[in-house]
């Protein structure tokens, strides 16, 4: 994939009325190099004028046409540079809404596949692609209408020095730019590898620091970081070097050019005197031609020392919208869920992790999985929670098959509650509500009753409105635990799933867990649980054994 078809892909994401702004700043572009064309028209006539004769009564004219042109022209570039920061900053505010909505829209497998560092460094490569290709490219194409304007009003008055110089400058911009491509190649891949790197590196210390701690290795993790963020210094060091290479190249180059232009012109008949005109005009050409020639190569370089992260762009961008569509109704559910003749196989695996399973929960029943590590517990829960489809078999609620359309309407039916469960950092009324804008005080207290977590209400500060820390390090194991099952009571469900959800509480609470359950089934909610402790198997009405992916 090219660096121009990322591009186009990323741009064919933007919204109906991103592009008609990039029409607006287009016209608005022309107009610029219009203005470019007709200020340089005034300066050659008021040249002209002094030169035929001062004082003759139009040089007047030729002055105030001077004047209005630059001023006319000086409004102009400041509506240019206005126009292209709001459409750059607004457009990489929706591209990053955009890249962020396609990560929330991946299924739960590809979800699981990706590396946790690729939603954020998801973002690094969109500020990265708005200050590195967008808004540089968006300066360029007007920088080059621009230029086509004071070009043309150069070949209007004289044709052979302007293509002379024109022709100077593009071999000087293209044999720098043949010098430094590769060198802007490698280090944009570079840098592509190493905002992923380099997240990954920060998320993975700040989730082992315990272990860091106790092993004496955060040295060690320092100095790994340190290498990776040395790589990405160079990195980008060798980029702005490559980049300001052709500057630099053809401003002293060029500047030779203009001499050598000037001693051919004072050899044509008339001299220098004759010459002035041209001089003068090509030297303001040169003054405004030049920052905007670089302007269009720097956006050119931009687009090849990008394009391992316009790839990575273009590919999120390419994964299926976000479904923003009203929930649908909830999926009835009277009698029971069937798993007939179920098998899953995770992909790149040959062996199943599950593999001919017919079993039937009915409505209301509490039924644990037991079996040992691997024997596909986890799997099972997945699959009745649409989180994955079978490979083989069905599943269904009550009769109706479980197809991937109807996944969202089933899932309004299920609460899950993980082992090690999502704890943000926020207060504890935050964390029950979960997402919930305007929580609902009364269930919220409901739910931390049943779950036994009134004496850490009352023992908190500021009770509810507590903070609990990041990843909620300010609670115990035991706590959290508890917290994500009040999250699940606080979503009235009929089904609720839980994942070795006790293994960290101790015997008093466990005991306001399963008094909760015992409430919960006696309102008819549906529990499937994965547990090894006696005491949480002792409430079930059924107990399934797995062994390696089969029911025992």
């Amino acid at each position: 994939m090219t660096p121009l078809t990322s591009l186009r892909l990323v741009l064919a994401a933007l919204p109906a009325d991103g592009q008609r702004r990039l029409w607006l700043l287009a016209l608005a572009t022309i107009a610029g190099g219009l203005f470019e064309f007709a200020l340089l028209a005034a300066l050659v006539a008021l040249i002209r004028d002094w030169l035929d004769g001062a004082g003759s009564g139009t040089d007047g004219l030729a002055a105030l046409l001077f004047v209005a042109a630059a001023l006319a022209a000086g409004a102009i570039r400041y509506a240019l540079l206005t126009l292209t920061q709001r459409l750059a900053f607004d457009t990489g505010h929706r591209l990053i809404v955009a890249v962020q909505r396609r990560v929330l829209g991946r299924d739960w497998p590809t979800h699981v596949a990706a590396r946790t560092s690729g939603p954020l460094a998801a973002i690094e490569y969109s500020e990265q692609w708005l200050y590195s290709v967008l808004l540089p490219l968006l300066q360029a194409a007007g920088a080059a209408v621009l230029a086509l304007g004071i070009l043309a009003g150069l070949l209007w008055f004289d044709a052979p020095a302007a293509l002379a110089a024109a022709g100077l400058l593009t071999l000087l911009f293209l044999a720098s730019n043949l010098l430094v491509r590769g060198s802007l190649k490698q280090a944009g891949d570079e840098l592509g590898d190493g905002f992923e790197n380099r997240i990954a590196a920060v998320q993975e210390n700040v989730g082992a620091m315990r272990e860091l701690i106790l092993s004496g290795a955060r040295g060690q993790a320092a100095e790994r970081f340190r290498r990776i963020d040395r790589r990405m210094a160079e990195a980008r060091t060798r980029l702005l070097i490559a980049t300001g290479l052709p500057r630099i190249l053809v401003e002293s180059v060029g500047l030779v050019a203009l001499a050598l232009v000037a001693w051919w012109l004072a050899g044509r008949e008339g001299g220098i005197a004759a010459a002035l005109p041209t001089l003068a005009a090509l030297g303001l050409g040169a003054q405004r031609l030049l920052p905007l020639l670089q302007v269009v190569n720097l956006s050119v370089n931009a687009l090849t020392a990008t394009g391992a992260i316009q790839k990575r762009m273009a590919a999120l961008l390419a994964e299926p919208d976000l479904d923003l569509s009203p929930p649908p109704p909830t999926l009835p559910f009277a009698t029971g869920i069937g798993l007939e003749e179920v098998s899953f196989t995770y992909p790149g695996r040959d062996q199943p992790a599950l593999a001919g399973i017919d079993l039937h929960i009915r409505r209301g029943e509490r039924v644990a999985l037991v079996g040992p590590n691997g024997s596909g517990k986890s799997t099972l829960a997945d699959l009745v929670m649409g989180l994955l489809q079978p490979s083989h078999g069905r599943l269904l609620i009550d009769s109706t098959p479980l197809s991937r359309e109807l996944i969202p309407a089933w899932q309004r039916n299920v609460a899950h509650v993980p082992q090690a469960p999502f704890v943000a950092d926020t207060t504890l009324l935050a964390n029950i509500a979960f997402m919930d804008p305007e929580p609902d005080r009364r269930r919220v207290d409901e739910a931390v009753r049943l779950t036994g977590l009134e004496d850490l209400v009352a023992a908190l500060p500021d009770g509810l409105a507590t903070r609990v820390g990041d990843r909620g390090q300010l609670l115990s194991g035991g706590q959290r635990q508890r917290l994500a099952l009040a999250r699940a009571l606080y979503q009235p469900a009929p089904l609720l799933i839980l994942d070795e959800a006790t293994s960290a509480l101790d015997p008093g609470s466990e005991a306001h867990v399963l008094r909760a359950l015992d409430r919960l089934q006696e309102r008819g909610t549906t529990i499937l649980l994965i547990a090894h402790r006696e005491t949480m198997l002792a409430g079930c009405d059924r107990i399934v054994r797995l062994e390696s992916g089969r029911l025992a």
